[in-house]
Order: structure tokens, then sequence, then C-alpha cells
């Protein structure tokens, strides 16, 4: 091909395609089930929904715009995600994690976010992810007024977010058992002191810094030290915050 401007341009083009590729996520849209099981579940992680709570089909159903057979079949997802129990004649009640459940989960999200923290270190300089996760960051790590604090266990859902989107793993996606994640940090929002919340700030300081430095090994170690401070901070409260 002749080396003329347009033809430069094209090749920069195509190279730019494949340096940031589109996140996986949006290239496979998930079923209107599904959809519904997420609101669901993010209406856990908001304390929309409370542990204990019975979910009421028709409130749902009213509340998110779908039909009741779609309600059913989000809430049986949940169910099958370990976040719901169905039970005859009382229906849909979500779930309280006891001690065994919430240290098998912790171990499980210590290994999966431990890797997509490695694997957004490693596309870190690709198109804008750096810019996406610094902004995404920045509300955790320069967080130090009690307001600012209070807001910290919401904003770690974003900073999630963008991090497995940057890390851009369908397989990963797939098996992250997000649901059950979000229900564990609803359940312990209010256990958590502020000492508590000024440690975590600290830890996710240094996964972003790890990150944005494209670290993928201290990146992933970083998170994973993370998640197991998670567990010596809620674990042995499991016995006060747990429901018979």
């Amino acid at each position: 091909m002749k080396d003329t401007p347009t033809a430069r341009a094209t090749r920069a083009g195509a190279a730019k395609a494949v340096k940031a590729p589109a996140p996986l996520a949006a290239q496979h849209p998930r079923s209107t089930p599904d959809r519904v099981a997420d609101a669901i579940s993010k209406g856990i992680l908001m304390r929309r929904f409370t542990v204990g709570q019975r979910l009421v089909e028709a409130d749902l159903t009213r509340d998110l715009g779908v039909s009741r057979s779609t309600v059913r079949e989000a809430l049986r997802i949940l169910a099958s995600s370990g976040v719901v129990d169905l039970t005859p004649h009382r229906g849909a009640v979500i779930r309280s994690l006891d001690r065994e459940d919430a240290a098998s989960l912790l171990g499980v999200l210590e290994v999966l976010t431990g890797l997509a923290a490695r694997l957004a270190a490693a596309n870190i300089h690709i198109g804008n992810n750096a810019k996406r996760f610094e902004a995404a960051a920045q509300k955790l790590i320069k967080a130090n007024t009690p307001e600012a604090l209070d807001r910290v266990l919401d904003e770690r859902a974003n900073y999630y977010k963008v991090m497995f989107d940057i890390a851009n793993s369908g397989e990963l996606n797939r098996v992250l058992p997000q649901a059950r994640a979000h229900l564990f940090r609803a359940q312990f929002y209010q256990s958590l002191t502020t000492a508590d919340l000024r440690s975590m700030v600290a830890e996710y300081r240094a996964i972003t810094e790890a990150i944005l430095e494209g670290d993928q090994a201290k990146a992933e170690a970083r998170t994973r030290k993370h998640l197991q401070k998670t567990g010596e901070r809620t674990l042995p409260r499991m016995t006060a915050f747990s429901l018979a």
C-alpha cells in the first residue's frame, strides 16, 4: 500500500482499535432477568434492601417496570447465587452470611480481585484507562473527612467496576460472585469503624498507586492483602451481625 497520509491515518485508527478494545460487558449485553437480578443486588449493596428482608414480587414488578415472570426468574438467579432464600408461602428473603460463608467468599474474592488488579495494571496504559481508573479512585483515596469516609463503602462499588472493566476478562467476570460480594458488603456496612475506614482508604491508595504504575505483581499483592485485612476486620464480628 502506498504510504499516503490517508493510509497512515487508516493504520493508526486500526492500531488504536486493537489497543483499546470495547469492554467485554458492553459486547455481550445481559438478558432482562439478569439485569433485574443485578438491580436487586445493587439495591442490597446500597441498602435499599436489608438482610432478612422479604422481597415482594408485586413491589419489584412495579418498581422495576418488568413482568412478574421476569422478577421470578431474577429471584431464581439470586437464589442460585446464594443471595436469597426461596421458601414456600414466604417467597424470597435476603440471606445472612454466616462466618463460614463469609470466610469462603473472601478467599475467592481475594484470588479473583487480585487477578483483576493484575490485569488492570497490565492494561492501564491502553487508551484512556489510566484516566478512567484515576477518576474512579479519587473519592476513595482522598477521603479524610467523616462525611467522605461515610461514602467510601458506596464509592468502592464503582472503583471495582472500573477495575474489572479495564481488566477486560470475560472469564473473570463470569466466575466473579459479585452478588454475594454485594451481600457481604451490605451486611457489614454498620459494623465498620472510622479506624477501619481509614485503613481501607490507605489500602485503596496503595492498590491504586500500583495499578497506575502498571506494576502487575504489586497490584495483585496489595489487592490480596486488602481482602485479607477485610477478613480480619469483619470475621471476628460475625456472631454479632449474623441473623439466627
